[in-house]
């Protein structure tokens, strides 16, 4: 086990390594395969008419994961790639999220398109809590006999 950790260690990279390497060697420090908004967008189209994409970001979509978490995701990676600039993915994010969208509604799968309706969806309104509350309390009021039964440990028995 010792030994693992040693090799680990010794094999990571040094700091700075990064720096060493040939400018221009990484797919980003290249220019883009893509370049216009339209070459962008057809190569988006293209790649999610292919039937496991549409069946991978369906099961992603239905999970509950936002549209925009996905399709920033696809982004970003592309970007890493080469294959388009960080100005051009701004430019076509709501153009995968609208199709995103449509390939949910067709596929009859429910889907939420950003974080904040995630959590609007999990969050309980203040009026139904107070409404809540005003049953309990009233239900105290109208029995004020009513014993609660203690219950676990450390309670004391009657």
């Amino acid at each position: 086990m010792e030994e693992n950790k040693e090799s680990m260690f010794l094999s990571a990279p040094v700091p700075g390594m990064s720096l060493t390497s040939e400018p221009g060697s990484v797919p980003w420090e290249q220019p883009p395969q893509y370049v216009t908004l339209d070459d962008v967008a057809s190569f988006y189209m293209e790649k999610l008419q292919n039937p496991e994409s549409i069946y991978e970001l369906m099961n992603l979509v239905s999970s509950g994961l936002p549209i925009i978490t996905i399709v920033n995701t696809l982004t970003k990676t592309s970007i890493m790639k080469g294959y388009h600039t960080v100005e051009t993915a701004f430019l076509v994010t709501p153009i995968i999220v609208e199709i995103v969208k449509t390939l949910a509604e067709l596929n009859d799968v429910e889907y939420v398109v950003t974080a904040e309706e995630v959590a609007r969806k999990n969050t309980v309104s203040p009026s139904i809590i107070m409404e809540l509350m005003k049953e309990a309390k009233q239900s105290v009021v109208e029995n004020p006999e009513a014993k609660v039964a203690r219950k676990g440990l450390m309670a004391r028995g009657e």
